[in-house]
């Protein structure tokens, strides 16, 4: 039982991600997965390409906004990246504004509008194109499985760095932020204000360098949500994480096929996963806020994450 709360857990974090601010689950749809003992010693073989360093994309939407999945922004991009040879991982934040060109179009857009005009189709090619690394597979889930999911384990415990105040009634759906600084329990609800804030109402505090503060924020409450999925009083859950995962995850990826890179990831360590954004600056274009990469930086960072066998 041990090795298989193991696994679950580690697919949940790894092919779950969720969203409006970017965090991840990841998960597998264990209804049909390999039975108890399998996990606990025998082999899995993963297809070829997913024997050496695997690359998923993890998109978060929000489907409440706009009319249907492929008329929505993504509003998290995450690429995760394993290797199962050595139990290393490392995730990439990409923040919503970066500045791209999206093929079959002219001119420079914010990568989160990728999702629009083509789809995931279009995001994996613009992320494998800014990253210059493959993307093997994606996963993307809609910000309302983090909202469940949250509730199903009890809440998360997260520091929160700053008085968070904010409120938009013009937003679909309309959005009200209020939360207290300091430590806390936060249930679904609050997590996702939590998840979403990047300024604060006049006279309220805000990220210095708001997107990227919040994918700070993302990062640790990911940390700390892993750690509570892994937690012995979040075992019996597991049901309802599966009933919200078929609610709200789509993936290229088979159930076994998740259940097996999750299996050969069941050493890494929450803690030891690399966590970096990618690098650049806001910077104003033609009117437009943008986030400008420094791809020369990036390349250093791929020269860590991606080291050359």
């Amino acid at each position: 039982m041990r090795y298989f709360v193991k696994v679950f857990a580690i697919s949940f974090i790894i092919f779950t991600m969720t969203m409006s601010a970017g965090l991840i689950f990841v998960t597998s749809k264990i209804d049909s997965a390999p039975a108890q003992d399998d996990f606990a010693g025998n082999p899995v073989e993963l297809d070829e390409k997913d024997q050496s360093r695997i690359n998923i994309l993890l998109l978060g939407v929000d489907s409440l906004e706009g009319e249907g999945n492929e008329a929505t922004r993504t509003d998290t991009m995450i690429l995760f990246s394993f290797d199962p040879k050595t139990d290393t991982a490392a995730m990439i934040s990409i923040p919503r504004d970066t500045r791209v060109k999206l093929r079959g179009r002219s001119g420079y857009v914010k990568i989160n509008s990728a999702h629009v005009y083509g789809g995931v189709d279009l995001s994996v090619k613009t992320v494998k194109e800014l990253l210059g690394v493959p993307v093997h597979h994606y996963i993307k889930v809609d910000y309302q499985a983090l909202f469940k999911t949250v509730d199903d384990i009890g809440g998360v415990e997260v520091d929160v760095p700053i008085r968070m105040k904010y409120d938009d009634p013009y937003a679909t759906p309309q959005l009200h932020i209020d939360l207290q600084k300091g430590v806390q329990v936060l249930d679904g609800k609050k997590a996702m204000q939590f998840l979403r804030f990047r300024k604060g109402n006049r006279g309220y505090p805000s990220y210095p360098d708001q997107d990227l503060g919040r994918i700070q924020s993302q990062q640790a409450f990911m940390q700390s949500l892993l750690k509570k999925v892994l937690s012995p009083s979040s075992i019996l859950k597991v049901p309802d994480y599966i009933e919200t995962l078929h609610m709200y995850v789509e993936s290229d990826m088979k159930v076994n096929d998740m259940v097996k890179i999750a299996y050969k990831g069941k050493k890494v360590n929450a803690d030891d996963i690399t966590k970096v954004t990618l690098p650049g600056e806001p910077a104003t274009i033609g009117g437009v806020a943008y986030y400008q990469a420094d791809m020369d930086e990036l390349d250093e960072i791929k020269a860590q994450i991606f080291p050359v066998e």
